[in-house]
């Protein structure tokens, strides 16, 4: 995962819990802490984050991770703002994720492990993600599908029953919009 992800962590951390809580999740996890944005740093760094900050806030670590992806996509509509404009609704700006969104970011990261999204976008108030990734993150998947709809303004309900936890090969998030 790149620097910019550990980043934003440490930032989601402080400002909820204090700067004592991420030098605690920083020791628990045996980790300096010491991010560069553009640089790649491994997937067991941030589980053991995950983990340590799951452990001392008492929160699910998957909840922990959903409420972490709700949190970046302010940060991020303001740093890449170019991929929220033009969109006037959620359901357009989704569709973007991998045919515009992974393929400028791969663009800069060649290395990049970013997740793959494929569709099922047959009806107008709905649409199925399938999201596959050997990172099986979905839960982060759910909490940036939950942070645009915040920043769309659009409410959106997510039912999620075929999942790689579950022994599926992929995710299937099933999004229902509301007018």
């Amino acid at each position: 995962m790149k620097g910019i992800v550990f980043n934003l962590l440490s930032e989601m951390v402080e400002e909820k819990f204090g700067l004592e809580a991420w030098d605690a999740v920083l020791d628990k996890a045996g980790s300096e802490g010491l991010y560069v944005a553009t640089e790649t740093y491994s997937d067991e760094e941030l589980l053991a984050l995950v983990a340590a900050g799951s452990e001392l806030t008492n929160i699910p670590a998957n909840d922990l991770v959903r409420a972490f992806g709700q949190y970046m996509i302010p940060r991020f509509a303001e740093h890449y703002s170019v991929f929220f404009e033009g969109h006037t609704n959620l359901k357009d700006f989704l569709l973007t994720v991998d045919s515009v969104i992974h393929v400028e970011v791969r663009k800069l990261y060649p290395e990049a492990g970013l997740p793959e999204f494929t569709y099922d976008n047959g009806q107008p108030d709905k649409l199925t993600m399938m999201y596959r990734s050997p990172r099986k993150m979905c839960a982060l998947a759910e909490g940036l599908i939950e942070g645009s709809a915040a920043h769309f303004e659009q409410p959106c309900t997510i039912h999620h029953e075929v999942c790689m936890h579950k022994g599926a090969d992929h995710c299937a998030l099933e999004l229902e919009f509301s007018r």
